[in-house]
């Protein structure tokens, strides 16, 4: 009798540990069901584009048409006081790329970028505004890593000419980036001056070509801190 019952029991409990999983599958299954379903974006559709990945319009240089692109965020401004102001840190940009914006998250017109603005930073490469009218070789101190400089075409104070930064008219060399291409450098065919620290960090350069004579050159003004221009070979395009 005993050996029945223990049977039953067994019996019981094998019933009721079959109803607890299939209990806990289904529930399993309609929380599964109960979720909404995330179909893949479409070809149209991308996803909300984050802080760090903002869009702007701005005016394309090639027309009259509008491109999208994005400027760099966490940048550290400096307030003129008068709807204008400067780049004065990386702040909490930690991009390699920088694209300074126009204007700043608070309104103000970005036309200066101050002394050693981003010294000690990792940026490589930075993208700088029709906007900007004040910059100097110190503002760019410190910044051991870069090695492009661009300049909006429509910048109406500075230009880049083979990789280094000149004022306008291309008569003042005003800085040359210490990780920029190549080892060898064409001057601008209209220099007249070479500002001081322009060549400060350029520790790779070996070889210069001056669009002129040798007589022309000597009467171009060099600034101090210019010895790896020094150090380099330079070439003479005419006699």
């Amino acid at each position: 009798m005993k050996m029945w019952k223990m049977l039953g029991c067994l019996a019981l409990l094998c019933v009721i540990i079959c109803g607890c999983v299939a209990m806990g599958n289904g529930t399993r299954v309609d929380a599964a069901d109960g979720a909404p379903e995330q179909s893949a974006p479409s070809e149209n559709e991308s996803s909300p584009p984050t802080q760090a990945q903002r869009p702007t319009k701005t005016e394309s240089e090639s027309g009259g048409t509008t491109v999208d692109k994005t400027y760099s965020e966490g940048l550290r401004y400096r307030s003129n006081g008068d709807g204008t102001c400067a780049v004065a840190g990386v702040g909490s940009c930690t991009a390699a790329c920088i694209l300074i914006p126009p204007q700043s998250p608070a309104g103000d017109t970005v036309t200066e970028i101050l002394p050693y603005a981003f010294s000690g930073s990792i940026v490589g490469a930075i993208e700088i505004p029709s906007s900007v009218r004040v910059l100097s070789a110190e503002s760019f101190a410190g910044c051991t890593r870069l090695a492009y400089l661009q300049i909006s075409a429509s910048n109406g104070s500075f230009l880049e000419s083979d990789g280094a930064l000149y004022s306008k008219d291309g008569r003042v060399l005003l800085y040359c980036p210490p990780g920029r291409s190549g080892s060898s450098l064409v001057l601008h065919a209209n220099l007249t001056r070479v500002a001081a620290g322009a060549f400060a960090a350029c520790s790779d350069l070996q070889t210069v070509t001056f669009q002129g004579s040798i007589a022309r050159w000597q009467a171009v003004t060099v600034g101090d801190d210019n010895e790896a221009l020094y150090a380099a070979s330079l070439r003479f395009t005419a006699e």
